[in-house]
């Protein structure tokens, strides 16, 4: 995986990634930590799995106007509750914001789309093995798996303002929290990538094959980038350009 965008940001920030965030206020035992991280992680998702695990086995959407508006709204109550969720227990916990790094800077914009660009050229150096060794095996390229019956949203004032909330709540609970606590809590940091990665790839089960290996490799280097700088601003808006594409693309 090329380099290049997790070293730029080191000088500013290396303070941040070598040192753990401080222990939590309060006094807080092991099992309360635990109870809280798995709170955070349960509210929020529960119910993406379930439904990643309904569309992996076959399972069909909806797709009438107004059953897809409300599915956005749906998903857009879930993720704001989520986010408040996790703001009160980060409250309770005496933790604020920049300690699980939101740190906005404009140099944050350069810093995405070096991320951006480093994750796709890892993902294409994964897939393109992958592809001829299965080819060689199979006769044929593995198939990108078909979104028809699950999204089809299209674009609109309800999919648009998901697009803008999603990156938020993925890389914020899943990437930033859940990384953080896990280093918190005693653990490595190949530890935390792990269980981000692992986490986040769980509910997205659906994408197929293809889908999952490619995800994977963009989680993974999105992880390593946050444990590294301790700056989860520019893996929300690398985040939100890849949503952004496949809404344009037509994949949502």
């Amino acid at each position: 995986m090329p380099a290049g965008p997790f070293e730029t940001t080191l000088p500013d920030s290396s303070k941040d990634a070598s040192t753990p965030e401080a222990p939590i206020a309060f006094g807080e035992s092991l099992p309360a930590r635990l109870r809280h991280l798995g709170l955070v992680l349960w509210v929020s998702l529960s119910l993406p799995i379930a439904g990643s695990v309904y569309y992996l086995f076959g399972g069909t959407a909806l797709t009438a106007a107004m059953q897809q508006r409300f599915r956005l709204v749906e998903a857009l109550i879930t993720e704001a509750t989520s986010l408040t969720v996790l703001s009160y227990v980060m409250s309770r916990q005496g933790r604020t914001w920049k300690g699980i790094g939101w740190k906005p800077e404009f140099a944050d914009v350069p810093r995405a789309l070096g991320l951006l660009i480093a994750a796709s050229v890892a993902t294409y150096l994964l897939l393109v093995p992958v592809q001829y060794s299965y080819r060689a095996y199979s006769g044929h390229f593995l198939v990108p798996k078909s979104f028809t019956s699950m999204f089809g949203f299209g674009i609109s004032s309800l999919s648009i303002a998901f697009i803008c909330l999603n990156p938020f709540f993925e890389e914020l609970i899943v990437r930033a929290y859940t990384i953080s606590e896990v280093m918190n809590l005693g653990g490595k940091r190949g530890l935390a990538v792990f269980v981000s990665v692992l986490v986040q790839i769980s509910y997205h089960l659906y994408q197929g094959v293809e889908g999952v290996l490619a995800l994977t490799v963009i989680f993974t280097a999105f992880s390593i980038y946050y444990v590294r700088t301790r700056r989860i601003v520019p893996v929300i808006l690398a985040h939100l350009c890849l949503d952004l594409f496949a809404l344009l693309r037509g994949n949502f």
